[in-house]
C-alpha cells in the first residue's frame, strides 16, 4: 500500500513540473482521487476504534446502572435521616394556612362563657366520630 502510493506521488510530481498542460479540475479530481484512496485505507481502522468506544461506552453505563441498583437504598436512608434529624431539630416554622377570623367575630365567641372547654369538647366528639367510624368501616364483615 505505502509503496503504491510512494509511485503515485512520484507520478503526481512529475506532472506538476509540467504543469501548463493540466487544467485546475484535474488536479482537484486527483486530489480528491488521494483522499479517497488514503481515507479508505483507514476506514476499517475508524470502524474498529468506533466500535470499540461504543463497546467500551455500553459496558460503563451498564456498570453504572449496576452501581445505582446497589446504592439507591443508602442514598434514601441517608437523605431520610439526614432530613429527619433537620426537621427534628429546627424551629417549627409558622407560615402556612392559618384561619384567622375578624376581631368582631372573635369578640362574639370569646364572650361566650366556657368557650374554649365547648371547643375542646367538640374537637374531642369530632375525633372520636371519626375514629370509630375507621374502626367500624375496618371491622365490616362482609
Amino acid at each position: 500500500m505505502w509503496d503504491y502510493l510512494s509511485q503515485f506521488w512520484d507520478a503526481i510530481t512529475g506532472v506538476i513540473v509540467d504543469a501548463g498542460s493540466y487544467s485546475v479540475e484535474w488536479f482537484q479530481s486527483v486530489g480528491n482521487a488521494v483522499a479517497g484512496a488514503i481515507g479508505g485505507m483507514f476506514s476499517w481502522l475508524v470502524h474498529y476504534f468506533n466500535d470499540f468506544f461504543i463497546f467500551t461506552g455500553w459496558i460503563f453505563s451498564i456498570l453504572k446502572e449496576l452501581i445505582l441498583v446497589f446504592t439507591l437504598p443508602i442514598f434514601f436512608i441517608f437523605n431520610f435521616l439526614k432530613a429527619f434529624t433537620i426537621s427534628a431539630f429546627s424551629s417549627p416554622i409558622t407560615a402556612g394556612a392559618s384561619y384567622s377570623f375578624d376581631p368582631e367575630t372573635m369578640a362574639v365567641f370569646e364572650n361566650i362563657p366556657y368557650w374554649t372547654t365547648i371547643v375542646s369538647v367538640l374537637s374531642f366528639t369530632v375525633l372520636i366520630v371519626i375514629g370509630v367510624a375507621i374502626l367500624k368501616i375496618i371491622l365490616q364483615v362482609s
